[in-house]
């Protein structure tokens, strides 16, 4: 479930829409959870900064999936970073997500985790993979792979993403 997003230009924190609603829709329906935050951070005080947004909103929802950073390029004020930055940031947003008491890690499409990131600087976060194809062929160790954003779900209108987790929840 997305918590929220950066602004890419403006640089502003945003909560989701609808975060309120899908949360407690899921934890409702018994559903195991996992939030994520699409992060536009440029240093690592603005991950910390994301990741405190995020602890504040799910305090209250029992999470049993990781709290995942989402780095992707959007057109945005982080696409320039280079690796080293962007490895610092992801870094910074798990380390507060896991002081906190949580599983954390990263999201990203297969494209990033081999030219924009350090992988081997995060190894000891989850790693979910954004690869749309009918197999997963990164190299790295990976805990969930998203395989589609053309899904379909009874009862959710449009396309979803849909996900295999290999964590055993």
């Amino acid at each position: 479930i997305r918590v929220g997003f950066r602004g890419s230009s403006s640089g502003s924190l945003v909560e989701d829409l609808y975060f309120e609603k899908n949360i407690k829709g899921a934890t409702e329906a018994g559903l195991n959870v996992g939030v994520y935050f699409f992060s536009q951070a440029i240093t690592k005080a603005e991950a910390v900064e994301e990741a405190s947004m995020v602890l504040d909103r799910i305090k209250n929802y029992k999470i049993t999936y990781p709290v995942f950073i989402d780095t992707e390029p959007s057109g945005g004020r982080a696409d320039s970073m280079s690796k080293a930055q962007r490895t610092e940031v992801c870094k910074a947003f798990c380390e507060t997500i896991k002081k906190a008491g949580y599983d954390a890690g990263v999201y990203s499409s297969k494209n990033y985790f081999n030219n924009k990131l350090n992988v081997s600087e995060l190894s000891s976060y989850k790693i979910w993979v954004a690869q749309y194809a009918s197999a997963c062929d990164y190299k790295g160790k990976y805990d969930m792979w998203q395989f589609s954003s053309t899904g379909n779900i009874s009862g959710i209108s449009g396309n979803v993403d849909l996900n295999y987790s290999y964590m055993g929840y």
